[in-house]
């Protein structure tokens, strides 16, 4: 999609993009706000599908970026849970314990607030821990009907790269239980 035709419309996609409210957006593109026709303005479909594509333009460029970073600095996942489990063990085990002349008493003090972080940022990256949030506008599928619904599933499983044939055997198990 190209950019918007109007100019100020497009200040306001890329304000929304940038996660500024719609009274921001509406007085960054000049107008004098008012919150009826911020909002009426905000939800035109061609400002919602100019924000989508900001959005994802701006996600696909810091993947790029991130793909980068990591392949210069050589992070392989292998090495990041190696540290991340040796962290861990050391939080457990804790800092040695001194006395006044700084001399080690023989005994440990565990960080555990530290092992218990360094814990959830292993579950998170075994996939134990998953975060849910809504992608859209909060309740867009709520408002969706069940033919809408079927399409943006399909467009999904689209983007994702995945078959006709995946689809309709993920449906099957969903709709079996």
């Amino acid at each position: 999609m190209p950019i918007l035709s109007k100019p100020k419309h497009e200040i306001i996609a890329n304000a929304l993009a940038s996660g500024k409210s719609q009274a921001e957006a509406y007085r960054a593109a000049g107008y004098v706000y008012k919150p009826a026709n911020a909002s009426r303005l905000c939800r035109k479909p061609s400002i919602e599908a100019r924000v989508r594509e900001i959005v994802s333009e701006r996600t696909n460029s810091e993947a790029k970026a991130r793909e980068i970073g990591i392949a210069r600095a050589a992070l392989t996942e292998e090495w990041i849970i190696l540290r991340l489990k040796h962290v861990i063990d050391l939080s457990i085990r804790g800092l040695p314990v001194r006395d006044r002349n700084g001399d080690a008493t023989g005994t440990f003090k565990p960080e555990l607030d530290a092992a218990i972080s360094g814990l959830k940022l292993a579950a998170k990256i075994a996939g134990l821990l998953v975060h849910r949030h809504e992608i859209d506008q909060p309740g867009a599928f709520a408002r969706m009907t069940d033919a809408e619904l079927d399409r943006a599933l399909a467009e999904q499983f689209k983007a994702l790269g995945l078959s006709e044939r995946a689809m309709l055997e993920i449906r099957a198990s969903v709709f079996a239980e």
